[in-house]
């Protein structure tokens, strides 16, 4: 099985906080535990875009659902959709949605590109967490979130990028973790690529220290496959350039 996040499954290994089952990387600072560390990893990615409450939200890669489930809990959105992988994630995130009576819809299992089965400037937000890197064709995936939101309306993801461009030349070391070659790129590379679809720059911050470095420091308390993973995930932030960002871009 790869390793999380790059699952399918379900996150049980991972200490979790009811109902709000999560498959991030967590936002660690000030933080100690995943139970906290996981949930203050989407508030603050719902702080950053300034989320307003009553607003029409659709989420690619919904994972566990816990996340729909915040955003349901904390600002009562007028709609809740989700695109995710059928899988194991799914039938869970629907066993949570039904005991939770959050209604989700619609919920479109499949890989991004069903995206394109949804009306234009019918979306506020379009979130992606921990899940844009995965993606295959991802010009066109920004481009579909363009089409799909209101004018106005915002674009959040966070993504793996290159520090420098000697490391380009080390992406075939990512290939194990089900990312693109062609998805590794600088910063400054992917705000242009968005920037060129007609996307205006709202956020840009990186993530790298409370996000991934975070994840490794504290991986002390987590399963030896967990551990494991976190060691090379550190080596690839100190050797290989490896960033993560948080974006923030409008219609």
């Amino acid at each position: 099985m790869t390793p999380f996040p790059f699952s399918k499954s379900p996150a049980f290994i991972l200490p979790q906080s009811s109902p709000f089952y999560l498959s991030n990387f967590g936002y660690w600072d000030g933080e100690s535990s995943y139970k906290t560390a996981g949930i203050r990893f989407i508030a603050e990615f719902a702080k950053g875009c300034e989320l307003k409450s009553k607003s029409k939200i659709l989420e690619v890669g919904s994972g566990l659902g816990g996340s729909l489930i915040y955003w349901s809990k904390y600002y009562h959105p007028k709609l809740l959709s989700a695109i995710n992988l059928p899988g194991e994630q799914s039938d869970f995130a629907e066993h949570l949605f039904d005991s939770n009576k959050i209604i989700v819809k619609p919920f479109l299992k499949g890989s991004w590109e069903v995206l394109t089965m949804l009306p234009n400037s019918s979306y506020d937000y379009v979130f992606s967490l921990d899940a844009a890197y995965h993606f295959k064709n991802l010009p066109t995936f920004f481009k579909e979130s363009y089409r799909v939101l209101k004018p106005g309306g915002r674009f959040v993801f966070t993504n793996f990028q290159l520090s420098e461009n000697k490391f380009k030349k080390f992406v075939w070391l990512y290939l194990p973790f089900l990312i693109p070659k062609e998805n590794l790129k600088l910063n400054e590379e992917t705000i242009l690529d968005l920037k060129s679809t007609g996307w205006k720059l709202i956020e840009n911050q990186n993530w790298t220290q409370s996000v991934l470095k975070g994840f490794t420091h504290n991986s002390k308390d987590l399963p030896i496959s967990l551990k494991v993973f976190a060691k090379i995930l550190d080596w690839f932030v100190n050797y290989l350039g490896l960033t993560y960002y948080y974006y923030v871009f409008e219609k």
